[in-house]
């Protein structure tokens, strides 16, 4: 470690030395007092010597403190504890963006996590319907990838993962924001055989690229009411259109596609409500998917389908099921059949639990017999994933090389939709990246 970053280790834990300007102290005020605020971390105000969040009194949540980890390593660290001195682990600073106090996150070699156990269940666990923006003040300085959310890949399975949303940029061949969010946890096409159908495509994706080197307010909205997504930098969306090549393959568009805003109609993923999809059928055939809603939390199960034109003359069911230790837990397998929207609930005696797995299977009339479509889906129940800075989790390789390179200078979570009006004021960058102060009382 060379004595500058020493230095800036010594006056990234000085509460004192941080905030020399008013100004970084008037752009951090002007997002703490801002209503709604699930978390806002500003790299400055610690307790236990972690990065900890502010939020808006108003709301029942508590700080959430940031551990700082190494993939490899199944430690987690505070500020102090942090072992690592090396160019590539060290932890570095940067006082030029708007709050002042931004951290390096370098790919896995040192990320940030709020641990899984402190934000299960909390208003920063967002899934299902529940309106949100995010925001993260960043500055690339290599690699592009995750810059802040609650994404773990699964290693790439089609059937594995636990996504739920993030900001990204460097995805699709785009150099912008990228505003991601997954109903399954997993692939959101796995009835496509097209190459990449193995990741999540349902995204965002802002107009207007941004430079490295420079700083930028990306952020993300999530309407359910309008059933959009949005990404955006430093407060403006760049409308854009672009069709995916997998969900091209399942909904064989006529049109060019909207990526932003983007059309989002299903509920966010949630280890314990989420939606599984089916394979192996022609979605030539009329029907493009196939889908189980499963809420474990309310017991309930609902079979769905989609369709890209006029419908098959197949009629269809589903099969459902859940093991602990490789034996069954339900006293028989449920079925769920068409009309799409039945629902079956899950007897009140059956209590699933992380571990537990889930098989289903789907099956078409042909004829004269049922006969199986596609291969039996499997989904182990899972705990859930922790939100993270600068690495996604569950790469397929747990490589530290994979991941962002980036300086982060503040992440912060809403529990409301923010105006274009809102999302510029609280930018702080104007489109060369350059940071300005804030003029602007904050909104209440």
């Amino acid at each position: 470690m060379t004595r500058l970053t020493v230095f800036a280790l010594v006056l990234a834990y000085s509460a004192s030395a941080m905030f020399t300007s008013s100004a970084n102290e008037a752009n951090v005020n002007a997002v703490a007092e801002s209503d709604g605020l699930i978390a806002f971390w500003d790299f400055h105000h610690t307790e236990d010597d972690k990065w900890t969040s502010l939020h808006d009194p108003k709301l029942p949540v508590r700080p959430f403190p940031i551990s700082i980890r190494q993939i490899g390593d199944p430690k987690s660290y505070s500020i102090k504890t942090w072992p690592n001195k090396d160019e590539a682990s060290s932890l570095q600073f940067d006082a030029t963006g708007p709050f002042g106090t931004a951290v390096r996150f370098n790919r896995g070699y040192l990320y940030g996590a709020v641990e899984r156990e402190i934000l299960d269940n909390s208003l920063l666990d967002l899934s299902g319907r529940r309106p949100f923006t995010m925001i993260a003040w960043a500055k690339f300085v290599g690699r592009r990838h995750l810059v802040a959310g609650i994404w773990d890949e699964g290693g790439w399975d089609k059937y594995g993962g636990q996504r739920q949303f993030a900001l990204f940029a460097g995805l699709f061949g785009q150099q912008g924001t990228i505003a991601h969010v997954s109903a399954t946890g997993a692939a959101s096409f796995p009835q496509s055989i097209a190459r990449g159908s193995q990741y999540a495509r349902l995204r965002a994706i802002d107009g207007q690229a941004f430079e490295s080197g420079q700083w930028g307010a990306m952020a993300m909205t999530f309407d359910p009411e309008k059933k959009e997504v949005r990404a955006y930098l430093n407060g403006k969306m760049t409308p854009l259109l672009l069709t995916d090549p997998v969900a091209q393959s399942v909904w064989q568009f006529k049109d060019e596609q909207a990526a932003n805003p983007f059309h989002f109609s299903l509920p966010i993923y949630s280890p314990r409500a989420f939606v599984l999809k089916y394979n192996g059928y022609r979605t030539q055939d009329g029907i493009s998917e196939h889908r189980l809603r499963i809420d474990l939390q309310n017991r309930r199960l609902t079979y769905e389908q989609d369709g890209a034109g006029s419908r098959t003359s197949k009629r269809f069911r589903v099969f459902f099921d859940i093991a602990r230790n490789g034996t069954r837990i339900l006293d028989r397998e449920m079925m769920l059949d068409e009309p799409p929207g039945r629902e079956v609930l899950i007897p009140d005696n059956v209590q699933v639990a992380p571990g537990d797995e889930i098989y289903s299977r789907l099956e078409a009339f042909k004829e004269t017999a049922w006969e199986p479509v596609g291969e039996i889906v499997k989904v182990k129940v899972q705990a859930g994933a922790p939100f993270t800075f600068g690495r996604a989790l569950g790469l397929g390789s747990e490589d530290p090389k994979h991941g962002s390179e980036l300086y982060l200078d503040g992440v912060a979570v809403f529990n409301r939709v923010l105006s274009e009006q809102e999302l510029k004021r609280l930018s702080f960058c104007n489109n060369q990246g350059h940071t300005v102060p804030q003029t602007v009382p904050p909104t209440k």
